[in-house]
């Protein structure tokens, strides 16, 4: 009889010990799950911190205002100041896209890539923009950002600023809301 109390006890112990450590185990899996929470930029916060984030892997979220329809891999992202964007790559590991997405939030995880421009490469812009975009002149797309470049343009030849700052991500993943 004693035997079997001995043998009951010590395997009541053994499940209670056992049943601890699962717990235990749920609990830090669930923390690891908790820690690994992806905080996501704002297009805007991007701008105010873009030197420090330059080249590191960034979590960016933003609305889809424009796919390129010359390759159907890249869209731009805005914010709450609309006239900032972000051009985000998809790059050869994702399929293209298309108009369909325009006005959908995307939550954007890649590399940050500055495009620093002096008075030459933003003029350069321009005429790129206007190459790529022949016949569209008449679309609100294409005045709004011929627009926009010339006032970069007009800022920097004035003094206001010495070079304009825009950037690109590459993304290694991004999902549609």
């Amino acid at each position: 009889m004693n035997k079997l109390f001995s043998i009951i006890t010590v395997v009541t112990v053994l499940l209670s010990v056992n049943a601890c450590n699962q717990t235990s185990n749920k609990q830090n899996n669930q923390t690891k799950n908790s820690e690994k929470t992806i905080n996501y930029l704002s297009v805007d916060e991007v701008f105010s911190k873009g030197e420090a984030l330059s080249g590191k892997t960034v979590h960016v979220e933003g609305i889809i205002e424009h796919v390129c329809k010359h390759t159907w891999k890249r869209f731009k992202i805005i914010g709450e100041n609309e006239i900032q964007y972000i051009k985000i790559e998809l790059g050869d590991k994702f399929p293209t896209v298309d108009n369909s997405i325009i006005g959908k939030k995307v939550k954007v995880t890649g590399k940050l890539i500055p495009i620093k421009m002096d008075e030459k490469m933003v003029k350069e812009w321009e005429e790129k923009m206007r190459r790529n975009h022949k016949g569209e002149e008449d679309t609100e797309h294409f005045k709004e950002e011929i627009a926009f470049i010339q006032n970069i343009h007009q800022q920097i030849t004035s003094g206001k600023i010495s070079h304009y700052t825009n950037y690109n991500i590459e993304a290694e993943k991004y999902e549609l809301e």
